[in-house]
């Protein structure tokens, strides 16, 4: 593309940028709800959205190194739009797992630190993957990641209050 055509649809490179990590985190947005939609269990629905967000990133590694480094320390603006997609994400595991803990739950562990620490969590895993320093498989990564969000989700919530749904804890 030449730069008349560039500049046509973007006034800069980091314009360009920004519209691509939308592009990739709406699709995330839209794979993850799609997969956990008819999940019923906390471990199930963890299992399907880290599944279906992590193909998404690693099924084309310009868009995990989009996702993970090349938006990083670019401008306040960028930063200020991976905080938020961070946090919008974390917002979105936590309503999801309070959808299928039910009402009345009591927490030990405040859901959006818990939330946030473990999609931040994600994202270096995310950035080991792509610069190659871990040995694990993507099957490995989602299966641990599950049983990590599984067992913080059942830690953060008062037993009293984790209901009939008590397995995997």
């Amino acid at each position: 593309m030449n730069s008349r055509y560039f500049y046509e649809s973007f006034t800069s490179r980091e314009d360009l940028l920004f519209a691509v990590y939308e592009r990739i985190v709406n699709e995330i947005v839209s794979g993850t709800t799609e997969a956990t939609a008819d999940m019923r269990t906390i471990e199930d629905q963890a299992r399907a959205g880290l599944r279906a967000g992590w193909t998404i990133l690693t099924e084309d590694r310009r868009k995990a190194r989009v996702i993970a480094l090349e938006v990083v320390g670019v401008s306040d603006r960028l930063e200020r739009l991976r905080r938020d997609t961070r946090h919008a994400l974390a917002d979105l595991t936590a309503r999801n797992a309070l959808a299928v803990g039910g009402s009345g739950l009591k927490f030990r562990l405040d859901p959006v630190l818990t939330t946030r620490a473990l999609i931040g969590g994600v994202v270096e895993i995310l950035v080991d993957w792509i610069n190659e320093d871990l040995d694990a498989t993507a099957d490995e990564i989602v299966e641990h990641f599950t049983r990590l969000f599984t067992a913080v989700t059942y830690a953060a919530v008062e037993p009293a209050a984790r209901g009939a749904d008590s397995r995997g804890a």
